[in-house]
């Protein structure tokens, strides 16, 4: 692996560079039609991405944008997740590396095609037959992620794109079906080399035709305005040219569209119920600095292939604070939009993969408030922790931020359940509870899977603006 200042170093390919440049004069001609692989395999393009791959892993040169370790390093070293841009950076990432496609294969009609796991959770037999010579295959805990599928970022509800603003629809995508699907795959993708994996690619390009199928979707979903500040400034791919975030708007102004850009119409997911509680002493509430602890366990947690609840009671001021969640906004069409003038977290401190969960092949949801005995309820679900989760966390380093790294392979996650508990009603705040709920692929480890040095769930009141 190379790093991040050897990567800053290297410039990409002339090529590369003309294709960018020419983005802004893209939108005016016909736009590239990205499709899904079942299409893509019988299109006179379909041997390209086998060919251009091939090329690419037998280039050992990680300094080399031409070497598949070149791209997968990119991700390693620059990718956002779990903060914002996630999907923005994204879509450039996979806009550079379909043009390095383009060239490698001397196939100038390439489009990067899409995996769609909504309608096939199967990946594609390309990718995962083993006979020697095929480039798309590579070792993996599993090849369905059925159980890995969600449908609650097509609820309109989620009305904004980015994190950390009221209603937003981008940690709803990226946690499901992104994470969930990185994680149960296992092999390279609940790593940040998981572009290494061939799928990785196709998976991507999905999400990103999700973003763009929920644009189009309508009824009041946006992305901010191309004016907002939002979009200001740039995006580091390692070698330059980087990327304005403003181009990133739409896939239209860089110059290609998906030849399907419908949501997924939501199924019916297994008939899971809420799991049992588990009995898990608590630190009585505190208040530390401007940051209320609602209730901190006295040891670590461990999760295995159980799923279990811990139930947090809310004090006096933990229960005046939840009141403020479910106050009544100014009525309006920007009513949802209306920030809460409390957060609430769940923090999981020092969290490490065990050796037997870095191979992935499972996750974990994460709720709050499910009822006794009901079933799971996707608008309660305010995340998901598994070993992708945790390398993430380790990319973004230090800091008291969200996602943040310990040290000695331990990170810090927080969960915001903020949204997830202002649609509950006052009656239903009496205690935050917090369901950890376990999920496999085929394949999956049994015993310790990941362990939480201590959890709490945490309190904060906004700066009056």
């Amino acid at each position: 692996m190379i790093d991040r200042r050897v990567m800053l170093a290297t410039g990409l390919a002339a090529g590369l560079a003309a294709d960018l440049a020419a983005t802004g004069e893209a939108a005016a001609q016909s736009l590239r039609r990205r499709v899904s692989w079942q299409v893509f395999r019988t299109s006179t393009s379909g041997p390209s991405y086998a060919r251009a791959v091939a090329i690419m892993r037998g280039n050992s040169n990680a300094s080399d944008p031409n070497s598949w370790f070149y791209w997968a390093n990119i991700h390693q070293n620059f990718c956002p997740h779990g903060v914002p841009y996630f999907l923005a950076w994204h879509r450039g990432y996979i806009l550079q590396f379909e043009q390095k496609i383009r060239e490698l294969s001397r196939d100038p009609n390439f489009s990067l095609p899409y995996w769609n796991y909504f309608t096939d959770p199967n990946i594609p037999s390309e990718f995962t037959n083993p006979s020697p010579g095929n480039p798309l295959y590579v070792k993996r805990t599993n090849t369905n992620v059925s159980n890995a599928l969600g449908y609650d970022f097509t609820d309109p509800y989620w009305k904004q794109l980015p994190r950390n603003w009221p209603t937003p629809m981008e940690p709803k995508v990226e946690s499901v079906p992104h994470n969930q699907v990185h994680n149960i795959i296992g092999g390279f993708m609940p790593t940040l080399q998981s572009p290494q994996d061939p799928i990785f690619w196709l998976h991507h390009a999905n999400i990103d035709r999700l973003w763009c199928a929920w644009v189009k979707a309508g009824a009041g979903r946006a992305n901010p305005v191309p004016t907002d500040a939002y979009w200001n400034g740039t995006f580091v791919y390692g070698a330059q040219p980087q990327m304005d975030k403003r181009q990133t708007y739409s896939a239209e102004g860089l110059g290609y569209m998906y030849d399907d850009e419908r949501l997924p119409t939501p199924r019916r997911l297994r008939a899971a119920v809420a799991p049992p509680i588990r009995a898990v002493p608590l630190a009585k509430e505190r208040l530390i600095g401007q940051v209320l602890s609602l209730g901190e366990t006295q040891g670590g947690l461990t999760l295995d292939q159980s799923s279990f609840s811990v139930r947090v009671p809310l004090g006096d001021d933990g229960q005046n604070r939840t009141r403020l969640l479910t106050a009544q906004p100014p009525r309006g069409p920007s009513a949802a939009a209306v920030r809460p003038p409390v957060n609430v977290n769940v923090v999981l401190e020092d969290v490490a993969v065990t050796e037997a969960g870095k191979a992935g092949g499972y996750f974990y949801q994460v709720y709050v408030n499910l009822p006794a005995g009901g079933a799971l309820d996707q608008r309660r679900l305010i995340g998901t922790v598994g070993a992708f989760e945790i390398a993430g966390a380790q990319h973004n380093g230090g800091g008291d931020g969200p996602h943040a790294a310990h040290g000695d392979g331990k990170v810090r996650l927080v969960l915001p359940a903020t949204e997830a508990l202002r649609r509950l009603s006052p009656g239903q705040l009496r205690e935050v509870k917090v369901s950890f709920v376990r999920v496999d692929g085929p394949e999956a480890p049994t015993g310790p899977a990941i362990t939480i040095g201590a959890f709490r769930v945490e309190s904060t009141v906004e700066a009056p603006r």
